[in-house]
């Protein structure tokens, strides 16, 4: 029983140390690229705030008639789309065919394709998509994909790009509101083990002291009392 109690404590903390967010992790970000009948939307990927880590959804909303289209990104750079380790779509269309169940009566089609880039993929990619109309190739674009590096400031650090001077106070009251924030959950972080450590510690004086009083009130042995 007493095992019983001393395994919840440990699970209730080790629980608590993981549900605790971590101040410098980065959540995933979906870009979507909708693809028409004459253009990609965005086409170039050029914002800052795409970094490593972040995926692309690349949806198809061309609703030509008899039409498809095959996103071919070229991930190792090296001018061919379609080489062994680039990144190649199956064709997509506007719509899929269901069957009474919801599902895909071809398991092949495809209405979106998406990739997430690792957190070593920093660089410009280039991506080619192929629109066919009727099985004859009519458009082929060439867009490029930049993915900045991922870079977590320390705070209260200077970066490149921070505002000095006048004018600046509302932005480094932004700043200052999140890094009063990532202090108040380290804070909080460091709370639960203080006391999840101080539990423990008092469980097992609680348990060395019923062994204790088991041993004072225990009856002599037979062989003792003779």
């Amino acid at each position: 029983m007493r095992r019983s109690r001393g395994l919840k404590v440990l699970i209730v903390f080790f629980t608590l140390f993981f549900l605790v967010p971590s101040a410098s992790a980065h959540e995933q970000e979906t870009l979507n690229v909708i693809l028409v009948n004459d253009e990609v939307r965005p086409g170039n990927v050029t914002d800052t705030s795409f970094v490593e880590g972040n995926g692309i959804v690349f949806r198809m909303q061309d609703s030509t008639e008899n039409t498809s289209m095959q996103i071919r990104i070229d991930l190792d750079q090296d001018g061919i789309f379609d080489g062994a380790e680039d990144n190649v779509s199956v064709w997509l269309t506007r719509s899929c065919a269901l069957d009474g169940n919801g599902s895909l009566v071809d398991e092949s089609c495809a209405v979106s394709h998406e990739l997430v880039f690792g957190n070593t993929s920093a660089g410009t990619y280039v991506y080619q998509v192929e629109r066919v109309v009727n099985n004859t190739t009519v458009d082929v674009w060439n867009y490029s994909i930049t993915v900045h590096l991922d870079v977590h400031e320390e705070p209260g650090q200077p970066s490149i790009g921070d505002c000095f001077g006048a004018g600046c106070d509302d932005e480094v009251s932004e700043e200052v509101g999140l890094e009063q924030s990532i202090t108040q959950t380290e804070y909080a972080l460091y709370a639960v083990m203080v006391i999840a450590s101080v539990g423990i510690f008092m469980l097992i004086l609680s348990i060395r002291k019923e062994r204790f009083e088991q041993n004072r009130t225990k009856p002599p042995n037979k062989l003792e009392a003779e």
